[in-house]
């Protein structure tokens, strides 16, 4: 009953309404009809928002002698190291370098001293004097290299408000006159990931030298017939296609549970202290860990609930594409995935911003939740980047199941610390006001004043 009654008072607070509103628009801006767009274009409707990325839907069978079949990852050293090259010299000659220091872009300026590293770098790499690198020729990286276009190297033609490209497009062009100079790099791969690991130390982390960025914007091979063929029996046999559906859905999902918990459950414990509901709750004969646990497992279950009926979005047209094809799908899929994926993740929000909140009857938890969201977000790869203390996995794909598989054992650990510490922080929850209760800790009140002192001052020092 107590647990009927929690749930009840946390569904129709305003916090709640609150986050509801926030989650369907993280769930609408990110996820919302992408199901449909994919059936639709498997059916040749309409264009599949994972076009660039699969060579068409990842529901449509690919065919023989098609014009492409869309990319995939590799690591080619020539290529990498071709367009690393090529962006270092375009930022080297501007003296501007993008960064992206916790997702965010920032320009680099270097001083005259930097500015002669990075030159000696790039007459390492290439050969060339000072003089003959602030004067190449146009064709002397490819027209279109990597996310790189050189508009002044090729022949571009309109078509339909579009542009393609006209000559010969090669990665490592070979001399073929004498008067011409094309990249040909002078040092081994092995040189050059050193020579790029030592400008991005000068220039900064979040650059475009890590060999992440490099391989991420330059290590692109066009796939074969085979290649995609594999792919797409992953995606009907391994995956039972909603298992694809399930992975992007929990992918977008978990940035709004690692962080939109913490309000509600630091706004419920904060308001019993406002209303004064701790009096009468400190006078009644309620077991504490009952309470503690009964209000934690009513606000997770507010919080899972929509997450679920959302996901239904996706699976109703997974169960008519099935019916139309007749090729089956896991009915179970999205849930499952729910339940090792994101689970985890509300629960250690939750719970932490239990602890935090009865600890210090103040909004801290929220601060300390925003930190770790934030940071987690910055460094944490969009795909297959899962480590012990990952708090939010990311899988940006409909393909690549092989990812979360060759990562099982790495994600069921952080899982399975993620509910360990939730356990953690509802047993010393339960001390914590227990001890409230026989008004054993002093030191609540010199918190609340540390706090108020603080909310004070902090719009002074803005208005200075």
């Amino acid at each position: 009953m107590l647990f009927i009654k929690e749930l009840r008072k946390i569904c129709f607070s305003f916090v709640y309404v609150l986050f509801l509103g926030l989650l369907l628009f993280s769930w609408h801006n990110s996820f919302y009809g992408v199901t449909e767009k994919e059936i639709s274009a498997a059916r040749g409707e309409e264009s599949s928002v994972y076009t660039e990325i699969a060579g068409g839907s990842v529901l449509k069978k690919p065919q023989k002698n098609a014009g492409s079949y869309g990319s995939r990852k590799k690591e080619v050293p020539e290529k990498i190291m071709c367009g690393g090259t090529d962006i270092l010299i375009i930022e080297y000659l501007k003296n501007s370098y993008a960064t992206y220091p916790f997702n965010y872009y920032k320009e680099v300026v270097l001083s005259e001293e930097e500015q002669s590293k990075i030159l000696s770098i790039i007459e390492e790499i290439t050969g060339l004097t000072e003089e003959e690198i602030n004067h190449l020729p146009d064709d002397y990286f490819p027209a279109v290299n990597g996310n790189i276009i050189h508009f002044e190297n090729s022949d571009v033609q309109y078509e339909d408000g579009s542009f393609t490209f006209e000559g010969e497009d090669n990665n490592a062009p070979e001399d073929t006159d004498d008067d011409t100079k094309h990249f040909i790099s002078q040092v081994s791969y092995e040189r050059f990931k050193e020579l790029m690991s030592e400008a991005e130390s000068i220039i900064g982390a979040g650059s475009n030298y890590s060999m992440d960025m490099l391989t991420e914007y330059y290590g692109q091979v066009e796939m074969t017939y085979d290649e995609a063929l594999e792919e797409y029996n992953k995606t009907i046999n391994d995956d039972k296609v909603s298992g694809a559906f399930a992975r992007l859905f929990c992918d977008y999902m978990t940035r709004a549970l690692g962080l939109y918990p913490v309000f509600i459950a630091a706004a419920f414990w904060l308001k019993d202290r406002h209303s004064r509901m701790h009096e009468l709750i400190n006078s009644r004969q309620m077991k504490t860990a009952k309470l503690v646990l009964a209000r934690f497992s009513a606000i997770l279950t507010a919080v899972m609930i929509p997450v679920v009926l959302l996901s239904f979005e996706s699976l109703i047209p997974l169960l008519r594409y099935s019916a139309d094809t007749g090729i089956a799908i896991d009915v179970f899929a999205f849930i499952k995935y729910i339940l090792w994926w994101l689970l985890p993740v509300a629960s250690i929000v939750t719970a932490l911003g239990t602890f935090l909140t009865i600890l210090t009857s103040t909004p801290l938890a929220v601060l300390v939740q925003f930190v770790w969201w934030f940071v987690d977000s910055a460094v944490t790869g969009l795909t297959g980047d899962t480590k012990w203390d990952t708090l939010m996995i990311r899988h940006n794909l409909l393909s690549g199941s092989e990812i979360i598989r060759q990562n099982l054992i790495v994600i069921w650990l952080n899982r399975g610390l993620l509910m360990l510490m939730s356990v953690l922080l509802l047993w010393l929850s339960v001390i914590v006001y227990e001890k409230k209760r026989g008004g054993k800790l002093e030191y609540e009140y010199t918190m609340q004043r540390h706090w108020r002192i603080l909310k004070n001052r902090f719009p002074a020092c803005l208005q200075k």
